[in-house]
Parts: structure tokens; C-alpha cells; sequence
């Protein structure tokens, strides 16, 4: 269809509610992937021997 002057032109859509959008996915998925990730340390035992420096004093 061929426009003519008394047809309105198509106005362009912001791309500002897009890139919110996501942004917000991102940030979320973020937020649950640190919370899913196993971050706790294995506990190390570790020994010194401290007999003599005690009674050396």
C-alpha cells in the first residue's frame, strides 16, 4: 500500500523500555546465580607445636 500525505507516518518505538527490561532480567539472573553458587571453604586443620616456646620464657 503506497502512503500518501494523509496517511500518518509510523513513529519509532524508544528502545529505552527494552534495554530495562533487560537490564532487569540480567540483574536478576545475577542475583539468583550468586545464590546458587557453592562459595564455602573447606576447613583445614592446622598444627603448631607450641610447647617448647612456652617454657623457654
Amino acid at each position: 500500500m503506497r502512503r500518501t500525505m494523509l496517511t500518518p507516518q509510523r513513529r519509532r518505538r524508544s528502545p529505552f523500555p527494552l534495554m530495562l527490561g533487560l537490564l532487569l532480567a540480567l540483574l536478576i539472573g545475577g542475583a539468583i546465580y550468586l545464590s546458587t553458587v557453592d562459595t564455602e571453604v573447606p576447613q583445614q586443620r592446622i598444627e603448631q607445636d607450641v610447647t617448647n616456646e612456652a617454657l623457654a620464657q
